[in-house]
Order: C-alpha cells, then sequence, then structure tokens
C-alpha cells in the first residue's frame, strides 16, 4: 500500500509540476504554436480531448464494467457538454482551454491518491480544493512572471477544470468504495482547505499596487514586479449624466488634479510613443506608477479600434456600435483627461466629433470596461466577507465535526 501511495502522489506532484514548468514558456509556445498552425489548435485539442475522453469513459462503464444506467450517461454527457461550452466560449483566446486539459488530469489523479486513504464522499471535495489551491499558486506564479498577470478569472477556470472532472467521477463513475457517510477527520479537513483557499484569495485581493510597492521599496529584489499588472486593484466606479458609468484606480479629484498639474508632461510622453508599439507602452507606464497616463492611453486604444471597426463595417448594427463607444469612450476622455488629451496628438478635431455625434445615440447609456475588471468595493468589506466565510467554516469544523465524531463511535 506504501509503493501504492507513493507512485499515486508521485503522479499528482508530476503533474503539478509539469503546470508550473508551464508557465514561462507558455508565451513562447503560444507564439510557435500561433505562426506555424494559428491559435485556434489549443481549442481543437481540447475539443477533441474531450470527445476522446468522453467516448473512453463511455466504452469502460458501458463495456467493461457492463452498467446499463441512463443516469451516468446524462451525467458524462453533461460534464462533457459543458467542457465544450466553456471551450468555445474561450474561443477568442484558446490557449486558455488548455487549463481544461491540465486540472482535469489534476483533478482525477488527487482521486486516485486521496481515495487511497479517504473513503468517503468527502473525497470529491478535498481534491477540488486542493486542485484550487494549485490553481491559485499557479496564478501567483503567473503574475511574477514578466509579461504574465494574475487573474482570478482563470484561478476559476483551473477550479472549475478539475471540478468537472471530480463530478463525472462521482456522478458517472460513482466508484463503489466511496461511501456516503462523511467522516469526522474528512469534515474537519475540508473545512481547514476551504478555509485555506480563502484566505490565499484574500491575500491575493490585498496585493494592491501600494501593498507592491510598500515591500519592494523593502526588498529591492523585488523591485522587478513593480513593472507588472497589478494583482488586484480596489476601484473606483464614477457615474456621469453625459457619459455613463466608467471606472477609475483615481477619484475625480485626483484625475482632475493629475490633469491640471502635469497635463504637458504626459502629453510629451503620449506624442513620443504615438508610433510604438500599445504593449510597449503599457509595460513602460504601469498602473501601479503611472495610473493616470495608464488608463488615458488603454481609453484612447479603445476609442480608436472601436473606431477603426465602424469604417470596416462601413454601416449596420455593428458599425453603429462601434461608432457609438469610440464616442462615448472619447467623451471620457475629454471631460477627465481633456487638457493632456488636447496638448497630445490624440484629440479629435470638431470636424470628426460632429460627424461621428451626428451618427450616434448620445443618450443611450455607456459603461467602460476600461480597469472595470479591478473590484470597485473597499478592502474592508472584501476581508469582512472573508472573515464571516471563515467564522462560518470554524463552526462547522467543530460542530458538525464533533457531531459526526460521536454519530461514528456509536
Amino acid at each position: 500500500m506504501k509503493k501504492k501511495k507513493f507512485w499515486a502522489w508521485f503522479w499528482v506532484a508530476l503533474c503539478t509540476l509539469a503546470i508550473f514548468l508551464v508557465v514561462p514558456l507558455a508565451r513562447t509556445i503560444q507564439r510557435f504554436v500561433s505562426a506555424h498552425w494559428g491559435r485556434s489548435l489549443f481549442g481543437y485539442i481540447v475539443l477533441v480531448a474531450v470527445g476522446i475522453a468522453f467516448i473512453a469513459v463511455i466504452y469502460v462503464i458501458y463495456f467493461r464494467m457492463k452498467v446499463q444506467s441512463p443516469s451516468r450517461l446524462l451525467w458524462l454527457s453533461g460534464v462533457a457538454g459543458l467542457y465544450v461550452y466553456f471551450t468555445l466560449k474561450l474561443w477568442r483566446v484558446p490557449e486558455e482551454a488548455v487549463h481544461f486539459l491540465e486540472y482535469g488530469l489534476l483533478g482525477f489523479l488527487l482521486f486516485r491518491a486521496l481515495s487511497l486513504t479517504i473513503r468517503d464522499k468527502s473525497v470529491y471535495i478535498t481534491a477540488f480544493l486542493i486542485a484550487s489551491l494549485v490553481g491559485i499558486f499557479d496564478e501567483i506564479l503567473q503574475w511574477i512572471m514578466p509579461g504574465r498577470y494574475w487573474d482570478f478569472r482563470d484561478a476559476g477556470l483551473n477550479a472549475l477544470a478539475a471540478g468537472l472532472f471530480l463530478i463525472a467521477l462521482w456522478k458517472g463513475f460513482k466508484p463503489g468504495f466511496i461511501s456516503e457517510r462523511i467522516s469526522p477527520s474528512s469534515c474537519r479537513r475540508v473545512s481547514s482547505l476551504l478555509a485555506a483557499n480563502l484566505i490565499f484569495l484574500g491575500l491575493c485581493a490585498s496585493n494592491t499596487p501600494t501593498r507592491v510597492a510598500a515591500y519592494a521599496s523593502r526588498l529591492p529584489l523585488l523591485s522587478p514586479l513593480l513593472k507588472e499588472e497589478p494583482m488586484y486593484e480596489f476601484s473606483r466606479r464614477h457615474v456621469d449624466q453625459e457619459v455613463g458609468v466608467f471606472y477609475s484606480r483615481l477619484s475625480l479629484e485626483e484625475l482632475a488634479r493629475e490633469d491640471r498639474e502635469r497635463a504637458d508632461h504626459h502629453a510629451e510622453i503620449l506624442r513620443e510613443w504615438k508610433n510604438r508599439e500599445y504593449s510597449q507602452f503599457l509595460t513602460q507606464f504601469t498602473p501601479l506608477l503611472h495610473p493616470f497616463l495608464y488608463e488615458m492611453r488603454v481609453h484612447i486604444f479603445r476609442r480608436d479600434r472601436k473606431e477603426e471597426e465602424a469604417l470596416v463595417a462601413k454601416k449596420g448594427k455593428r458599425a453603429a456600435q462601434s461608432l457609438f463607444v469610440a464616442w462615448k469612450e472619447n467623451l471620457i476622455l475629454e471631460k477627465y483627461f481633456g487638457q493632456t488629451l488636447t496638448r497630445s496628438s490624440y484629440a479629435w478635431e470638431e470636424e470628426k466629433k460632429k460627424q461621428i455625434q451626428a451618427q450616434v445615440e448620445t443618450n443611450r447609456p455607456y459603461s467602460s470596461p476600461v480597469s472595470r475588471g479591478i473590484i470597485y468595493m473597499k478592502e474592508k468589506t472584501v476581508w469582512l466577507g472573508i472573515l464571516g466565510a471563515l467564522g462560518l467554516i470554524l463552526t462547522v469544523y467543530f460542530l458538525w465535526g464533533n457531531k459526526s465524531r460521536r454519530d461514528f463511535s456509536r
């Protein structure tokens, strides 16, 4: 049994290590595949893998295990369908779908290793929570790597991939050696792992640009992190009757002061960088050190890209929508980055504004996605929610665990 456990956990460790080792190579692999076969290849690989796995599982259950169960087929079909659905949802960035293969495999290997010790249905939850922790550390490693960034959505995709596979095992395979009754130790184990997930997510949420700057100043070795995309930010949601809704790391007062006092400086930088790569600009002028300039450049990029889309579409609903977005983004730039915009080379001419204004419904509501990914609730609110959840977990840890222990001792 010891040898069996060793090899089971060896494969878990190897899979985890492979996931982590791919992180620094991901962009190189992506560029190579895109240049030779196109980015869509990643998506097709995932779809083919899901199809092969589904056929193999059905063959094992119906022909090897000889279990004729419509409910199992329904569950397995549902899980396979969800894998396909989420892969297609990610088709614009199909390399992200590879997470489904990585963490689906990790979920299976974790179940196989854990089931040698845990023989109740908590094994599925335990495997899911461990895979989720690996996914969080995967994203942290990505954030540390130059040119990569942290994304809560990707951490969620990692957990989802493992969770779907474990559902397939639980409801599709239904291993006979897994009992329904949860032991006290299993209850405490699940509670501890859930608490660990919440705490690590909370710490990631608290790893704001201000804190990165604070510990990077004390530890010069960490100074490269200042140039990375922020892991998490608590921004402000601004409502303007004319514009609609937009988000910023700065308050309206801070935006006005920055535009008023440093317009010449910012405009000069924008002019110097106009003919250079947009991605290079964002790398050089990070939101941590240059929030005003960073946000302004992103608004300009979105405005100009939507204007180009409208010109390509020429007419129709798509052209009208693109032109509307370009108009609203320009309005944000004029109202909140106005002096800098005027002195830069990005301001629209009056004639152009009149032409576009005549073609759009200026009173339609609009919400700019620029900086919307960052959460505008207060950090205190986030931690109050986490602490409340931890309190509930602690209650379950003691009450349910003790109750289960008493029940098991009878």
